[in-house]
């Protein structure tokens, strides 16, 4: 049976033929010399969402670098090439704490959204945050009435209440039983979004109630995570309520290695069972400006494209 699916949009990237020997791995190739484009979004396992992250993409954020840069110039040929020649099949957007309303985001940034929205992109957005600090002297309303507003002014699919952010289970809860009730849309929340899988994965654990919170339970994989293995990907997929969707929400390994060599790769999580994969910093290391596949997103690709 497929797993638990937003949207299914057409469109997709197959990879076949071998990787071309001495390319590195971020360095982009031509579409059609690695990675050609089948009828529609089908991946291996149960995963039913493949995300290209690009909350580094803007310059609000601290690695922005020409590199990751989305500019009026090339935003929709790296959009496009996500979709036909990596194969993702939607993004995830930065929601920027020091903007309280639509009128504070950039033409650019609403330019991004809409045209994603445009060619069938699901969209997914989480704050540009991480810890407690950004967020000193907030009320758990005030934290709730900044997120609805975004809800209610962009409509995202998906969207995170955390990011990495360090608050407890009593916290959190409070947060989103707030956020759901000033909510005017439908969309779907995922979390807790902690920096490791044994840390989301104890948080579960040990709070009966926390799963509950979100639509989609979810963890991050960041910062050299040892423990992102398919046995604990596994374990926290059996540990959340019967149906509910697991995701790894902020994945920065490539098929079969992480970072560095001896971290867990994106397969230990499609082995564990995961519905959802979005890999941080997609631009550059899924896209180059051209919109071309790099010999990371072809790896990727030949191992979980052509799923059924």
């Amino acid at each position: 049976m497929r797993g638990f699916d937003l949207k299914r949009v057409q469109g997709a990237a197959l990879c076949f033929g071998l990787l071309a020997a001495g390319l590195g791995t971020n360095q982009a190739v031509a579409a059609s010399a690695l990675c050609a484009a089948p009828a529609s979004h089908r991946y291996a396992g149960a995963v039913s969402h493949y995300i290209a992250d690009l909350k580094t993409s803007f310059p609000e954020h601290t690695s922005y670098s020409a590199a990751t840069a989305l500019t009026e110039s090339n935003y929709r040929t790296v959009l496009a090439g996500l979709s036909r020649n990596v194969g993702v099949d939607g993004i995830r957007l930065p929601i920027v704490v020091g903007y309280a309303s639509a009128a504070n985001y950039p033409e650019l940034y609403k330019d991004i959204f809409a045209y994603a929205r445009s060619i069938g992109l699901l969209i997914y957005a989480s704050p540009l945050a991480v810890g407690k600090s950004p967020f000193a002297g907030w009320s758990d309303d005030r934290y709730a009435t900044w997120l609805a507003a975004y809800a209610a002014a962009f409509r995202p699919d998906a969207l995170s209440p955390f990011n990495e952010a360090g608050m407890d289970e009593a916290r959190m809860t409070s947060i989103v039983t707030k956020l759901r009730a000033k909510l005017n849309l439908s969309l779907l929340l995922v979390g807790p979004d902690r920096q490791f899988v044994v840390g989301t994965l104890r948080d579960v654990d040990e709070h009966s109630g926390l799963a509950s919170l979100f639509d989609i339970v979810a963890s991050h994989n960041s910062d050299r995570d040892i423990t992102a293995t398919a046995g604990n990907w596994s374990h926290l997929v059996a540990a959340v309520p019967s149906g509910k969707p697991v995701w790894s929400s902020e994945n920065p390994a490539g098929w079969a290695a992480g970072q560095i060599q001896g971290l867990p790769g994106l397969d230990q999580a499609v082995a564990g069972g995961v519905q959802g994969l979005v890999i941080w910093k997609a631009k550059p290391t899924l896209i180059d400006d051209a919109g071309r596949a790099t010999t990371k997103a072809c790896e990727i690709a030949a191992h979980l494209m052509g799923g059924s």
